[in-house]
């Protein structure tokens, strides 16, 4: 059983908790966290967007395209190569762009916690983990240690003043030792935001509610749950893609089921469901384009499912894990124009991308002080597509779209890919404060559909929010990294005088990508002849010296290649005394393409950071936080990427939370972030493709919102 910690401290500005084995920065109530992880959990908090708290775990990021549009970044790496599990699960976006990516799935009101594993990501905890592995998990009922049935749950509501947002959310259950069950929902509602005294974002307005149901059932030895998870998503700009959010409607279902046999033996599994319809245009939230025949209206309808089946057995000086799982995932997108009924475009037909895995891990200590981690995976994934068509084919047989697609419904669609991932993770106790870490892989990735399918030049990119237009590339080979993090865990208790609590956390990491997949000017004379068919005149809106107005200057072809990244994430802080604590993360990361022209990868965070202040006292905590970044100029030349300028904001917060009888589980918070309005560019955001607004050009870096008062109300009961 894990050890249950209970350490009393105020808050985190923004806020989150972390969890950590050796003497953890900040803790409530919470279980020791497995060696190498890094967990935070929210307190009240003025973003809506669960995707934000990516911002405050080591080596995290977020690639910005709107305000439920974040995709989750790990150390230079982002989209489906991090391997996102909500709630175990690996849900897919319904939108070929990302609109709804998994990293936002879960709205923070509604949010437990998120977990990252800081050295090589263990090959047990997903299919795909080239990316690493985060981990996401929303409230639900827990069981009791009692017969008796007793209440359990929460209410919050909250406000902010930079979208005139709000947002409220519930979850209500009974439990005992038992049985559970629950019922939660919110609702969240805002404009455009504001990212100077007057200029707003436009659209960037939002509207999302979730409804959850769920249960569980524990008796001698098993624990079966279930919960069915609804979420509806409205008039939701995404400023940074060709098109915004009419409507998202998601359905989850999931089941899962353990039986502890005992003496170390375990039987774990877990399947879930998940259907979407996703409607996005570019003329209902946006200035309309002048030309009719330039509105789009874009449907795509996604159904994937999961099973995991994993038996624990004792080995040795250590445990064993057996495992089986896979995913299967289907999807259709077409875009018409409500101009002419004529029109469609089949962007992608009958899309399969189904994986199919084993694996076996081993944890223990080999030998006294080491501690290991040994995994070894297979995985097969097959991949195939439907017959293509579209308008612009049909009305020129002969032209240059017929001819793409002719060509890719006479090719051998289906693709079958056999991949080995290998992880060893090691942590040695060099003394009662010190652990010294090491990990070492081998993992790969196969191609997305995207990057296989994308039978013309079409901006259905995975969010790449780049302004360009891509070909996709059937041949595509799967990514093959190798990969290496070392560090060192530096825990002190006590240091002297007023000093106590002294953490300090570096980690430095090498990975080197064959076959990496990023898109490389396009030189097949019939997608240049297509393009300008499709995008006639265009020119790419992130170029800063445009072309001839030939639409070839922003056409890439996915492609293979090599690649490395590197850098240095690190997490510190100390205690001052009784009531004042200083915490601080810093990250680097440098991609570089290795294989023909030197280049950078595209969309990689400078060096960023955040250190923060915290005095307690009595029920009340106050914060403050300075977030900043450098200068980005290592950028990529074949995507145009533009160079960004350092940036430094402050942040203040202050929390109250009574200890009095009755409303011990009450936290009301007050904060401003940005405090002096900065205008200011995080390097991961997207650019701006919303012609005929007044305050943000078309190529624009979408910016931060400007200063925001909010606050917030929780109560636990």
């Amino acid at each position: 059983m894990p050890k249950r910690l209970w350490i009393t401290l105020a808050m985190l500005p923004f806020p989150a908790l972390a969890q950590y084995e050796q003497l953890p920065t900040l803790i409530v109530e919470g279980d020791v966290m497995q060696p190498g992880t890094v967990s935070l959990q929210p307190g009240t908090i003025g973003s809506l967007d669960a995707a934000n708290f990516l911002k405050h775990i080591p080596g995290g990021n977020v690639n910005r395209n709107g305000p439920l549009t974040g995709i989750a970044q790990f150390r230079g790496l982002y989209g489906e190569r991090v391997n996102l599990l909500t709630n175990q699960m690996a849900l897919k976006p319904a939108c070929t762009n990302a609109m709804d990516d998994p990293a936002s799935h879960i709205p923070s009101s509604l949010f437990r916690s998120v977990t990252i594993y800081r050295e090589v990501t263990p090959v047990s905890t997903g299919l795909e983990t080239l990316g690493g592995t985060i981990l996401m998990e929303s409230r639900q009922s827990e069981f009791t240690d009692e017969e008796r049935f007793s209440l359990q749950g929460f209410a919050s509501s909250g406000y902010n003043s930079v979208s005139n947002g709000y947002f409220g959310a519930g979850l209500i259950g009974v439990a005992n030792q038992n049985l559970r069950a629950h019922f939660a929902g919110s609702v969240e509602d805002g404009r455009d935001y504001r990212f100077d005294r007057t200029r707003r974002v436009n659209p960037s307005e939002y509207r999302r509610e979730t409804y959850e149901l769920g249960f569980g059932v524990r008796h001698a030895g098993h624990d079966f749950g279930f919960t069915y998870d609804k979420k509806d998503m409205g008039h939701t700009g995404t400023p940074a893609l060709p098109m915004d959010i009419l409507w998202d409607r998601m359905q989850i279902y999931r089941g899962n089921y353990t039986w502890d046999l005992g003496e170390g033996w375990k039987l774990a599994a877990m399947t879930f469901y998940q259907n979407a319809n996703h409607v996005m245009n570019n003329f209902t939230l946006r200035p309309a384009p002048m030309d009719p025949q330039r509105w789009r209206e874009a449907e795509t309808e996604m159904e994937t499912g999961g099973y995991r089946l994993v038996l624990t057995m004792p080995s040795g000086p250590g445990s064993l894990q057996v495992g089986f799982d896979g995913d299967l995932f289907l999807q259709n997108a077409t875009v018409r124009n409500p101009n002419n009924p004529a029109f469609f475009y089949t962007n992608f037909e009958d899309i399969n991308r189904n994986r199919y895995s084993a694996f076996l891990e081993w944890q223990g200590e080999p030998i006294e002080r080491l501690s290991a981690n040994l995994g070894v995976r297979y995985r097969f994934t097959y991949m195939d597509a439907g017959k293509v068509d579209a308008t612009p084919a049909r009305m020129m047989p002969m032209g240059p779209v017929a001819a793409l697609r002719d060509r890719f419904n006479a090719a051998e669609r289906r693709q079958d890919q056999h991949d080995v991932d290998i992880a060893m993770n090691f942590r040695y106790r060099l003394d009662e404060s010190l652990d010294l870490v090491l990990g070492l892989a081998r993992k790969t990735q196969a191609p997305t559909y995207q990057q296989r399918y994308l039978w013309s030049p079409f901006e259905a990119t995975g969010g790449l929010a780049d302004g360009r237009v891509y070909m996709g590339n059937i041949g595509l080979d799967s990514e093959k990294s190798y990969e290496a993090v070392a560090g060192f865990d530096l825990h002190l208790p006590h240091v002297g005088g007023f000093v106590h609590d002294l953490y300090f956390e570096p980690r430095g990491f090498y990975r080197y990508i064959n076959d990496y997949i990023q898109g490389q000017r396009a030189t097949d004379p019939l997608v240049l002849a297509a393009a300008n068919v499709l995008v006639p005149g265009r020119t790419c809106p992130n170029d800063p010296s445009p072309g001839d107005n030939d639409a070839s200057d922003c056409v890439l072809q996915w492609t293979n290649i090599d690649a490395q990244l590197y850098g240095t994430d690190i997490r510190a802080g100390l205690a001052l005394g009784e009531y004042f604590r200083l915490d601080g993360l810093m990250n680097y990361t440098r991609g570089q393409q290795l294989s023909g022209k030197d280049d950078n990868l595209y969309r990689i965070a400078p060096l960023n950071g955040r250190i923060r202040g915290t005095v307690s006292l009595w029920d009340f905590a106050l914060s403050a936080e300075l977030v900043g970044a450098l200068r980005q100029d290592k950028v990529s030349e074949y995507n145009k990427e533009r160079k960004t300028s350092d940036w430094s904001v402050v942040n203040l917060r202050l929390q109250y939370q009574p200890s009095y009888k009755y409303v011990e589980g009450l936290k009301v918070a007050f904060g401003v972030d940005n405090l002096f309005d900065n205008e200011h560019y995080d390097h991961t955001n997207g650019l701006n493709r919303v012609g005929g607004v007044r305050d943000l050009p078309v190529g624009a870096r979408l910016p931060n919102p400007g200063r925001n008062l909010y606050v917030t109300m929780v109560y636990d009961f």
